[in-house]
């Protein structure tokens, strides 16, 4: 099947989910930084729904509805554990569960984890 990808490489219908994305989180209130970094890792984890679902590991339509793409963020949650620190995963969800919502596909119901304990720190 011919997919059609925009000059960024992101495959068509997550070229347009993140297009979305970035336009409703231009009217947010969010830190124009955290925008940035929410914008970043959303394209991450498009990227990877896109190979993983060309290489037939997600349905066929991973973000379709809401039941689907929460079992999508799980197995991406698994991809990221272990590879970083719980901040970064951390940090990747929100930017996940903020796309989630905005896009209306329902909350992906992931715990957050604490960070480790920093020797010393205060």
């Amino acid at each position: 099947m011919y997919e059609r990808r925009t000059a960024r490489g992101l495959a068509a219908p997550y070229d347009t989910m993140l297009a979305a994305y970035a336009a409703a989180l231009a009217g947010s209130p969010l830190a124009a930084s955290s925008r940035a970094s929410y914008l970043r890792r959303v394209g991450r984890y498009l990227t990877w729904v896109a190979s993983a679902s060309a290489q037939g590991l997600l349905a066929r339509e991973p973000l379709a509805d809401t039941i689907v793409a929460v079992r999508t963020a799980h197995a991406y949650h698994g991809e990221l554990g272990g590879r970083y620190a719980p901040s970064t995963i951390n940090s990747t969800l929100a930017a996940i569960e903020d796309f989630y919502d905005r896009l209306h596909l329902g909350a992906t119901g992931i715990p957050r984890r604490a960070p480790a304990d920093r020797a010393g720190a205060r």
